[in-house]
């Protein structure tokens, strides 16, 4: 069912876009022990990123904080696929940065943060993880009126939709980004997409996901370049 499904979701999206898209990168994480060159764990310990039957499983190993893992593929507009199955975990991010960014907290440019039933697409570069926005949101002093500027400020720069996304049942997320317009799809479905200046930062150096709780499969990763 799950290659089923991969199949289906794969198809639809390469039927409606097959105009623009060109396949850049793949991995089915097939006869695998280690990540391999070009990705990079971190925020973790040993075991929180193994193979099981050539599927990449995701583990949260720290308590403060979930396991990280970033591919390193430099990119601005690009279209990423990607299965994933809740085996214990609870929700996930898809972050997409520039290692070399400074203006905004670790590189942060946008993500598709995945708390089932809620899925939210943010611009993290001009929004919470820029770090002069990101000091004023830690700023026990801050007033009430720069308050109400930050909330105001703030509020273009995600949306949210939801999916009924159950444990232990595969799903193709999608995320494509075009200029400052980021989407996110399940199964073929547009679930969120936020325009927005940060999410058009021209030098995207990486992505990859930031598990939280118990364990979360990855599977049939595909990267395409979506040509201007």
């Amino acid at each position: 069912m799950k290659f089923l499904l991969a199949y289906t979701a794969l198809f639809f999206c390469s039927f409606c876009f097959a105009d623009d898209r060109r396949l850049d990168f793949e991995d089915n994480f097939d006869d695998r022990t280690e990540l391999g060159s070009g990705y990079v764990p971190s925020i973790s310990s040993d075991g929180a990123w193994t193979f099981k039957e050539g599927i990449l499983v995701g583990t949260q190993t720290r308590s403060d904080h979930g396991s990280v893992m970033r591919k390193q593929l430099t990119f601005r507009n690009v279209d990423i696929e990607v299965d994933f199955r809740l085996n214990g975990g609870t929700r996930f991010n898809f972050v997409i940065g520039d290692k070399n960014e400074k203006s905004t907290h670790a590189g942060h440019i946008c993500r598709v943060s995945l708390n089932p039933p809620r899925v939210n697409v943010s611009d993290d570069k001009s929004g919470i993880y820029n770090l002069d926005i990101r000091a004023m949101r830690l700023d026990p002093n801050l007033s009430e009126k720069k308050k109400e500027w930050l909330a105001t400020f703030l509020k273009d720069k995600n949306d949210a939709g939801q999916f009924d996304i159950k444990q232990g049942e595969w799903y193709r997320l999608r995320v494509r980004i075009k200029d400052d317009l980021m989407e996110a799809y399940i199964d073929g479905e547009l679930i969120a997409s936020v325009q927005s200046p940060g999410i058009a930062h021209p030098t995207k150096t990486q992505f990859g996901m930031t598990v939280n709780g118990s364990t979360i499969d990855f599977d049939n990763m595909k990267v395409y370049d979506v040509e201007l």
